[in-house]
């Protein structure tokens, strides 16, 4: 890979990977609506488009170098209320069909999609009766049907294409409050947390770790093929709960099952061993500097009062 597109390049994940990307020497076509989000990276070979998702049809006439992969990771509504929004998620179907068919017309090699973890929830309700859906699942409702969609169109259309499922990925520049964030500043705090049980299986993974691994499967796949991003070991959500508990604040105690939830992940409805298996990535970052270096980064930001 030499060349690469990077849509929603400003997000969390989005600029971990360009970063990851222009630090192997890959020149980054970075999509995103406004260039000046991007200032914190000054880099010879980063050229920023400027282009709302409702304009992706037309950057085969703003880009003309021969692209190796499109990574999409623009998707509007990933966190808060309107996870459940089904009007916005379904625009974002469209909008990645257009960047898929864009990818195309542009001559990109292959083709990769940003999935989500939510995914696999609904994948369990194919086989369930009697189930409530939580409204947020409209989310994964929509990343699963544009993978089945954009698998289609990429098929009939002659591109390389995967769809990449990210696991619980966490770490400095996340603005979200989700539950890394939230029990992270619980610690630093000194405040107790409303805890699920959190017997199942669960998964965080640092961004710079997620970055390496679309770096990776950018380089070396298997078409049509999802992978993993995350760790190929899984512990308990408890267990993970507990470590950063203990990294941060060893001496407050959490309690556990204050919180009833119907939200469950299968994971052997995925390989998570695929990155690792074919690409030959290995990932070596410690779990107790990355949740001190995503700690320092809430405490500068003034986000214990999240």
């Amino acid at each position: 890979m030499k060349v690469a597109i990077v849509t929603g390049a400003n997000g969390f994940i989005g600029k971990a990977v360009c970063k990851a990307l222009l630090h192997e020497g890959i020149t980054v076509y970075a999509v995103v609506r406004n260039a000046g989000s991007m200032s914190d990276i000054q880099h010879p070979l980063l050229h920023n488009i400027e282009a709302e998702l409702t304009d992706y049809t037309i950057l085969p006439t703003l880009i003309s170098e021969e692209i190796d992969v499109f990574y999409h990771f623009a998707w509007e509504g990933t966190s808060g209320s309107i996870l459940g929004d089904y009007s916005q998620q379904i625009k974002n179907i469209q909008y990645t069909c257009d960047a898929l068919i864009a990818a195309h017309h542009i001559g990109c090699k292959k083709f990769i999609l940003a999935g989500t973890i939510n995914e696999l929830e609904l994948i369990q309700f194919f086989h369930a009766e009697n189930n409530s859906p939580r409204l947020a699942c409209n989310y994964g409702i929509s990343k699963l049907s544009c993978d089945l969609m954009c698998k289609t169109i990429a098929s009939n259309i002659g591109i390389q294409y995967n769809t990449a499922i990210i696991g619980s990925c966490f770490g400095p520049g996340d603005k979200s409050k989700r539950i890394h964030n939230v029990f992270i500043v619980h610690m630093l705090k000194g405040t107790r947390p409303k805890l699920v049980e959190a017997t199942d299986l669960h998964d965080w993974i640092y961004v710079d770790d997620v970055a390496d691994m679309f770096c990776a499967i950018g380089n070396k796949s298997i078409n049509m093929k999802n992978y993993y991003i995350g760790h190929n070991k899984l512990r308990t959500l408890r267990d993970i709960l507990i470590d950063v508990r203990s990294i941060l604040n060893p001496s407050l105690d959490i309690v556990f099952g204050e919180i009833r939830t119907s939200f469950h992940i299968d994971y052997s409805l995925i390989n998570i061993h695929s990155v690792y298996e074919d690409t030959c990535y290995t990932c070596n970052s410690d779990f107790k500097t990355n949740i001190l270096k995503t700690a320092e980064w809430l405490l500068s930001n003034d986000f214990v009062g999240i």
